[in-house]
């Protein structure tokens, strides 16, 4: 709260009245002594759309029945790179007390000292994350796990394509959408493509950026709209980029019009992080809502309504939702992605796309 206010007793009775409100809600960081982890209030910032809609379901609307007296406000992004601008300039002065994002968007702010770190004390259920989903450095943990799929019109291909090569197939010129960086989509697959053509991206993607280029003249749109799942759906592209967990969901949604597949070549994982903000003004009353979102209930819920893998040990899926979401247990063929790399090199990608692949 910022005021400019004339004369000594009117300045002396307003902080009084900030310091009344302050003491009485736990908001603010200047609070933290204050500070609830069973009342108050959580800003979250995370995805928009069908997202925003199935977590809002699974995992806030049980929180708040557990927790009645903390008020959640969902602030919606379309993308992780939107919801760390977002951070960066509030980073003097933080509105925003959890994010959950991308984990190669989270290490950036790490690096910024946009994120506190988290521990068993604070967060009980971390002790169920594995190690290989916790930040090495403490940070915030993986919450979920994804993998970014070819989605498919199942009229055009009645048996799932195998290869990622079907992008480049003259056949479907016109009908492929693609999702350019920065969004993690056109950066998996440019990793993926670097890894088809023999070469290892965090030295150079020249060989790369040869194939895309020849795969840009038949690409109907690198900014999908509505998404890259309603346009398969709608028959505007046959072929296009999409996330698995997504690409379950529509299917179903769509009576099977569309499809999602992993090609032989392999995929990528997509992984979000759950991370409390640097002097976050309602601090305990997030770690309450991290701890729960952590939890082995609010984990299965949303794999059942959004087909995510869980990121703790103990949650137990029902045999089909295990079936439709990616496995963790090293039988997908992944390619590895460098997320302390691609955290640096995200911007200078984006730009070799904008100024070498996008042609339209």
């Amino acid at each position: 709260m910022r005021a400019t206010i004339k004369g000594k007793i009117t300045a002396v009775a307003a902080l009084s009245a900030a310091a009344l409100v302050l003491s009485g809600c736990g908001g603010g960081a200047g609070a933290a002594s204050n500070d609830s982890a069973t009342s108050g209030e959580v800003n979250l910032i995370a995805y928009s759309g069908v997202w925003q809609d199935q977590y809002t379901a699974a995992v806030i609307e049980p929180f708040k029945a557990k927790y009645p007296d903390i008020k959640i406000n969902y602030a919606s992004k379309r993308s992780s790179a939107e919801m760390l601008s977002a951070l960066q300039g509030q980073k003097t002065n933080p509105a925003t007390d959890v994010a959950i994002m991308d984990n190669s968007v989270s290490t950036t702010g790490n690096k910024q000292g946009l994120f506190e770190k988290v521990d068993a004390a604070g967060v009980p259920n971390l002790a169920n994350v594995p190690e290989k989903f916790r930040d090495k450095d403490g940070y915030g943990p993986v919450a979920m796990l994804d993998a970014v799929g070819l989605v498919y019109d199942t009229a055009t291909f009645p048996q799932a394509p195998e290869s990622w090569d079907v992008l480049w197939d003259p056949a479907y010129a016109g009908k492929i959408n693609v999702n350019a960086p920065p969004s993690l989509l056109g950066l998996s697959l440019t990793a993926i493509t670097a890894k088809m053509a023999g070469e290892d991206y965090t030295k150079g993607i020249d060989a790369a950026v040869t194939r895309l280029k020849e795969m840009a003249p038949g690409v109907q749109t690198f900014a999908p709209n509505p998404d890259e799942y309603q346009n398969v759906i709608t028959g505007q592209t046959v072929l296009g980029l999409g996330q698995n967990a997504r690409g379950q969901f529509y299917s179903d949604q769509s009576n099977k019009k569309m499809g999602v597949t992993f090609p032989k070549e392999g995929t990528v994982y997509q992984i979000n992080t759950i991370n409390v903000v640097k002097d976050a003004p309602h601090s305990a009353a997030a770690k309450t809502f991290v701890d729960y979102a952590l939890s082995a209930e609010a984990q299965t819920a949303f794999a059942k309504a959004l087909f995510y893998a869980p990121s703790v040990s103990n949650a137990e899926l029902p045999a089909d939702v295990k079936a439709r979401v990616v496995p963790t247990d090293g039988s997908l063929n992944i390619v590895p992605l460098d997320v302390e790399f691609l955290s640096s090199a995200r911007d200078k990608w984006t730009d070799i796309w904008k100024r070498q692949i996008i042609t339209k």
